[in-house]
C-alpha cells in the first residue's frame, strides 16, 4: 500500500529530541512518518532515510488499520506503530533491529514492543502537557476577560460623562493587552464633535487619530468586524497615515442610527496581536457600546422628565406673576454655587432638580396668599410655611426624586435654628438644602415682589455677608459671592426661562 493514499490525519509535531532520546535509551533508531511517507520531526542517527519495501508496507498497514504491525524475517524484526491523538492516527513510528539465533526474533519483538510503549508514553505525556498549557492559556484569557469586564462594570454608569467612561475603558484595555496605547474614537460625541480618548503613548500625532480610525473602520466590515494589522508599515495607506504604527487591533463600537466608533490597541513589542486580544477588545467594545447607548436613552428620559418638571413648575409660578421664572432661576443659581463648591457631578444634577422643585408645595397655597402685597397675617403665614412639608409629601413615592425630598423639605431651615418647618440647626440641615436656601434668598432679593422692588446688588451682597453663620452656610455663601452676580442677573434678564443647558 502506498502511504500517500492513506487518509490525511491532523497535523501533529513530533516532540523535539524524542528520536535521539529513544536511540540513547534503547539503542533502537525510531523514525516517525506522516501519511505522505515522509519522515516527520528529527531523524536520529542510524534511522532509515528511506523506507525499505517491507517497512513501507508495515507503515501503510499501520495507518490503514490503526494497529501495530510486526514482521520477523531474514535476520530482522521490523515494526510500525500507529500514534493516535484524540482517536485519530496522526503518525506512525517505525523501527527495525537485527536478530540472530533461535531466540533472536522473540527478543527483537519484545524489544520493539518496549520501545513502542516508551514512545507512546512520552507522546502521551507531551500531549497531556500541551493540553494543560492550552487549557491554562484559555483559563488565563478568560480570567483576564472576566476581570476586565468586572472592573468596567464597577465604573461604567450612565450618570458618568462619556469621556470619563472611555478613559477608564482605554486604561484597563491597555494594561490587559500590554499595548503601548489604547484609543477610543466616537464620530460624534454628545457635543456634536468627534471624541477621541487616548491611554498611553501614541506613535503618531493625536490630531491624526480621527483619520486613522476612519481608515481602519473602512476595513471593519462583514461578519468579522475586527481589524488586526501586525505589519502596518507594509500597507501603503496605513504607512502614509501613521508612520510609527507597527501593529493595531481594532473593533468597532456600534452606536445608534448605524453610526460606528472604534476601540483599538496600538503597538506592543512582546508579540503580535491575535484572536485573544481581539476577543478582549470586542468584549470591552460591546460593554462600552451598551453603556453609551444606555446613556443616550438615559439623557433622553432625563430631558423628558425635566421638561415635565418645568411644565409643572411653570404652572405653579404662573399663580404669581411676580415670581414667574423664580424656580428656574433658583435651580440655575444653586447649580452654579454647587459647581463653585466643587461638589460631585451627581450632586450638581440633584441640586438643579431640587431648585426646580423647591416650591412645588405651593401648589396647595391659595393664590390670594401668594399674591398678597402687604404683610401676611399669622394664619396666612402658617399656611405659607406649610409648602416645604407639602412639597416633601408630593414627591413621596417618586423614585427618581427621592434623593431631593429632604432638600425640598429643608430649604427654609436656618443655621441658627430659626427656620422652618422643623427648626433644624447647623449640620442637621442637608448641605444641598443650605445651597438651595441661599439661592432662593438671592433670587427673592434680586426680584421684584408685590411688597417691594428688587434690591440693589451691593445691598444684596452685604445682606448675604451679614447673614453668614446665622441664616446662610459659610461655604455656600462664599461660593455665591465669588460668582459674577451682575453677569448672572444679565443672563436672567435676557432669558427669563433658562433651559437645562445653561449654567
Amino acid at each position: 500500500m502506498d502511504v500517500t493514499q492513506a487518509t490525511p490525519a491532523a497535523t501533529f509535531e513530533v516532540p523535539s529530541g524524542l528520536a535521539p532520546d529513544m536511540l540513547r535509551r534503547t539503542g533502537v533508531a525510531v523514525t516517525f512518518y506522516g501519511p505522505d511517507g515522509q519522515a516527520a520531526g528529527e531523524v536520529a542517527a542510524q534511522a532509515l532515510e528511506t523506507l525499505n519495501e517491507t517497512l513501507r508496507q508495515l507503515v501503510g498497514e499501520a495507518f490503514k488499520t490503526g494497529e501495530d504491525q510486526v514482521v520477523a524475517s531474514a535476520g530482522w524484526v521490523r515494526a510500525a506503530w500507529p500514534i493516535r491523538v484524540r482517536s485519530r492516527t496522526v503518525l506512525v513510528a517505525a523501527a527495525e533491529v537485527p536478530v540472530s539465533g533461535e531466540q533472536g526474533p522473540d527478543l527483537g519483538r519484545r524489544l520493539l514492543a518496549a520501545v513502542a510503549e516508551a514512545v507512546r508514553a512520552h507522546l502521551c505525556t507531551t500531549e497531556a502537557r500541551t493540553e494543560c498549557e492550552a487549557v491554562s492559556e484559555t483559563l488565563l484569557q478568560s480570567f483576564e476577560e472576566i476581570s476586565l469586564l468586572h472592573h468596567l462594570g464597577e465604573v461604567l454608569r450612565v450618570s458618568r460623562p462619556v469621556t470619563e467612561l472611555l478613559k477608564y475603558a482605554c486604561n484597563e484595555l491597555r494594561e490587559t493587552v500590554d499595548a503601548e496605547a489604547a484609543v477610543a474614537f466616537l464620530p460624534e460625541a454628545e457635543e456634536g464633535a468627534p471624541e477621541t480618548v487616548v491611554a498611553g503613548q501614541l506613535p503618531f500625532p493625536a490630531a491624526d487619530l480621527p483619520r486613522i480610525m476612519m481608515q481602519l473602520l473602512e476595513g471593519a466590515s462583514g461578519e468579522a468586524c475586527i481589524v488586526i494589522h501586525n505589519y502596518c508599515q507594509q500597507d501603503p495607506a496605513l504607512a502614509g497615515l501613521a508612520p510609527g504604527m507597527k501593529r493595531v487591533a481594532l473593533v468597532p463600537i456600534e452606536l445608534s442610527e448605524g453610526r460606528r466608533g472604534a476601540l483599538a490597541a496600538i503597538n506592543r513589542e512582546a508579540e503580535e496581536f491575535g484572536s485573544p486580544d481581539a476577543k478582549l477588545i470586542r468584549s470591552t467594545s460591546n460593554v462600552t457600546s451598551i453603556v453609551i447607548e444606555n446613556r443616550r436613552l438615559y439623557r433622553e428620559l432625563q430631558e423628558l422628565m425635566l421638561d415635565l418638571v418645568r411644565s409643572l413648575v411653570s404652572s405653579i409660578d404662573a399663580k404669581d406673576p411676580y415670581t414667574c421664572g423664580h424656580s428656574e432661576r433658583v435651580a440655575i443659581t444653586a447649580r452654579r454655587v454647587a459647581i463653585q463648591m466643587r461638589l460631585p457631578a451627581e450632586q450638581v444634577e440633584q441640586i438643579y432638580l431640587a431648585g426646580l422643585l423647591h416650591d412645588i408645595g405651593k401648589i396647595g397655597t391659595p393664590e390670594q396668599i401668594l399674591r398678597k402685597e402687604g404683610k401676611l397675617e399669622a394664619e396666612e403665614w402658617r399656611i405659607m410655611k406649610q409648602h416645604p412639608t407639602v412639597g416633601h409629601r408630593i414627591l413621596a413615592g417618586i423614585r427618581k426624586l427621592e434623593s431631593i425630598r429632604d432638600v425640598v423639605l429643608s430649604h427654609h431651615e436656618r443655621l441658627d435654628g430659626k427656620g422652618y418647618p422643623a427648626g433644624l440647626k447647623g449640620d442637621e440641615i442637608p448641605l444641598l438644602a443650605r445651597i438651595v436656601g441661599i439661592a432662593d434668598a438671592f433670587d427673592a432679593m434680586t426680584s421684584n415682589r408685590p411688597y417691594r422692588p428688587m434690591l440693589p446688588m451691593e445691598y444684596v451682597k452685604k445682606e448675604i455677608e451679614r447673614c453668614i453663620g446665622t441664616q446662610f452656610d459659610v461655604r455656600a455663601a462664599e461660593a455665591l459671592l465669588s460668582l459674577d452676580m451682575t453677569q448672572l442677573m444679565k443672563e436672567f434678564a435676557e432669558r427669563p426661562t433658562v433651559g437645562l443647558g445653561a449654567g
